[in-house]
């Protein structure tokens, strides 16, 4: 692909990405904010949750796994966690032997659970951390399983458990709502983990949003145990709380984040990028500056890195849009670390909706069919792999679609 200029102010290119994606591929149905992740093996999970007592009283989330390159997908049976709570967010973190760490969001707490059989059975517990938490995210360094969330309203806590993912003893708290810049509401990004000597010496980082447009970064380098905070963007007249940020682990001390950012009446896309694990952060680059985006997401490898969101043409906010208009699925990527990225392309032909995308979380009344996140996961191939939600067909249900770089 060419590389051009980082910014990027033109739309999508029309079908672009067609020759270099897969035909999109259906995955399942009702797993909204569908996560992608890859295992050392190859092996491909997709989880989403179901929503709060959407099938009773646990109404566990849903697990995809596909043994084929995407080929074709099961839905993994809950087991053990069907006796639990869960449906609110899910969050999945895959340890170097394979072994899979779970947590399912309910109204006070996590069930969080293990598996050593790829999903097809698994160990849960109902509850992780501190209480009253919102969206939790999960990261395995190696030695140790990371649980990051937003408890309400100490801040931005992380619970450690040592190798297992069930038992988490350790929490502290990495962001507080003074870091936070006085936002009570503001839920944690995405985590990243990467191993120390030790599992008292991991490397561990969340990104979160502040109040009044900033976005900064909660790094430990003990494990855990004590925290310090980096500004990556500051604060001023934007808004940044709409979306959860996402931060990727390249490898190597270096880290790439992105988030959605609103300022004067318009939604874009913005990118930083660390060379020192989060220590000092370059300066926030716009990378959809035509259109309206929302729901980015990031993965870094090496030198590339991969972004994937949700698109269209007008010149609005998400909550905004024209009614009449198709929002697609859609990527772009750098091969240079963040230097230059390849034109804005759009990976499914396909709308995955049509009007607003409420990001107003659970306090929207409706037009929020595609939850609050799609996701990417580069595989051990070097390629991106996409997982989103669209509409239907014959618009009875939101479908879970998966493509991948040619």
């Amino acid at each position: 692909m060419l590389a051009v200029a980082t910014v990027l102010t033109t739309a999508p290119q029309a079908r672009a990405g067609e020759e270099s994606f897969l035909a999109p591929i259906v995955v399942g149905e009702k797993a909204f904010e569908p996560g992608m992740h890859v295992a050392p093996d190859g092996t491909l999970y997709i989880e989403g949750p179901t929503g709060v007592l959407s099938v009773g009283i646990s109404s566990p989330s849903i697990l995809f796994r596909s043994r084929d390159d995407g080929a074709t997908w099961v839905a993994t049976a809950p087991g053990l966690r069907s006796y639990l709570p869960g449906g609110g967010d899910a969050t999945l973190a895959i340890a170097p032997n394979g072994d899979l760490a779970l947590a399912d969001l309910w109204a006070g707490s996590s069930t969080v659970s293990r598996s050593s059989d790829q999903g097809d059975s698994w160990i849960p517990l109902p509850a992780a951390g501190l209480p009253v938490q919102d969206r939790p995210w999960l990261a395995n360094s190696g030695t140790a399983v990371y649980l990051a969330y937003h408890q309400l309203p100490g801040g931005i806590g992380v619970s450690k458990s040592f190798g297992d993912g069930l038992f988490y003893p350790q929490t502290t708290v990495a962001a507080t709502i003074v870091d936070q810049e006085g936002c009570v509401t503001c839920a944690s990004g995405t985590i990243v983990a990467a191993p120390g000597t030790t599992f008292l010496t991991d490397r561990v980082g969340v990104v979160f949003s502040t109040q009044n447009g900033g976005v900064k970064f909660s790094r430990s380098l003990d494990g855990g145990l004590t925290w310090s905070v980096k500004p990556i963007a500051p604060s001023g007249n934007a808004d940044t709380t709409l979306v959860f940020p996402t931060v990727a682990d390249a490898g190597g001390g270096n880290l790439a984040i992105v988030w959605l950012e609103v300022t004067g009446g318009r939604s874009i896309v913005r990118l930083a990028t660390s060379t020192d694990w989060g220590d000092t952060w370059s300066p926030p680059r716009t990378l959809t500056a035509a259109g309206t985006s929302v729901y980015p997401w990031v993965a870094a490898k090496g030198s590339k890195i991969a972004v994937s969101l949700y698109w269209n043409s007008s010149a609005s906010t998400p909550d905004t849009t024209p009614a009449d208009t198709p929002w697609y699925e859609s990527y772009t990527e750098s091969t240079d670390f963040g230097a230059t990225f390849t034109p804005l392309a759009t990976v499914d032909p396909t709308p995955v909706k049509v009007g607003p995308i409420c990001t107003g979380g659970s306090s929207c009344g409706e037009d929020r069919e595609l939850g609050d996140f799609q996701s990417v996961a580069i595989d051990n191939q070097g390629r991106s792999d996409l997982a989103y939600n669209r509409w239907a067909s014959d618009g009875t249900a939101v479908e879970v679609r998966f493509t991948r770089q040619c």
